[in-house]
């Protein structure tokens, strides 16, 4: 996870990404790129009373408050011992960081980012996403991996061997609900082939299962949950599996995503 791609913006969440984008670049030894983007063309075409005069003025100013964001970032960066660049794109959110994903190892953004679920269903490279005013600065917590067979949880479980390997212990959950399903122990010796030795609970089906994840979280102080995105995206419109959906909108501890 050397090249990691943070999305820039002003929301209040920003401290956030950036904080936990530098953390992991220490740790991993990489790089990280600011994207700031916003889509100038779709602006252009909309005007509605104002004209392209009003078009104009509105991308005049979303444009330097852009470089003044790109500007801070620059200066508050400089004294930071990590390598990083901002990179200012007038494509869309989602777009721009398709177009950067293909060179990334990591995208940090924020479980509430609108665009969070169509980035994770939709591109190929992890997301670690964080809840509202947590920052992940430390990678040597538990780490909980949620497990049901699938290749969703093959995917995150591989693209999160880097920081399996820096945890303090790793813990896989899977909530059986098929006996057909490919069982946590075979992800427990796929692991065990990285020099990681997991813990492996295997429980039956009560009640929720996001709430089962959560639970086991909290039970052994994870600071990070390892799970696939199950859904399909397709023009914004998305469907979510319900674990998915519990985790995405109720988790108080920071997923890595894989799709």
């Amino acid at each position: 996870m050397r090249s990691i791609l943070c999305p820039a913006d002003t929301a209040d969440t920003l401290d956030d990404r950036v904080e936990t984008a530098l953390a992991l670049a220490r740790v991993m030894r990489g790089h990280v790129s600011f994207q700031i983007a916003t889509p100038f063309a779709q602006m252009a075409m909309w005007e509605p009373f104002g004209g392209a005069a009003f078009s104009a003025q509105v991308i005049n100013d979303v444009r330097a408050a852009d470089e003044k964001l790109g500007q801070d970032l620059d200066a508050r960066l400089a004294r930071e011992d990590v390598p990083f660049d901002v990179v200012l794109t007038d494509q869309g959110r989602v777009e721009s960081m398709a177009a950067a994903a293909r060179f990334t190892d990591c995208i940090v953004a924020s479980l509430d980012d609108p665009a969070l679920e169509e980035v994770a269903l939709g591109l190929r490279c992890p997301v670690l996403a964080l809840p509202r005013g947590v920052s992940l600065l430390a990678f040597d917590k538990p780490v909980l991996l949620a497990w049901d067979g699938g290749h969703e949880a093959a995917a995150a479980m591989r693209a999160a061997l880097p920081l399996l390997r820096l945890a303090s212990a790793v813990h896989i959950l899977m909530v059986r609900e098929h006996e057909d399903s490919f069982p946590a122990s075979d992800a427990a010796s796929y692991l065990s082939r990285h020099d990681i030795h997991a813990h492996v609970h295997e429980v039956p089906k009560s009640g929720a299962i996001g709430l089962t994840i959560t639970s086991k979280a909290h039970e052994i102080g994870a600071g990070l949950i390892v799970m696939g995105l199950f859904g399909k995206s397709r023009l914004r419109e998305l469907l979510l599996g319900g674990v998915s959906r519990a985790l995405l909108d109720g988790s108080m501890v920071p997923l890595l995503l894989a799709h």
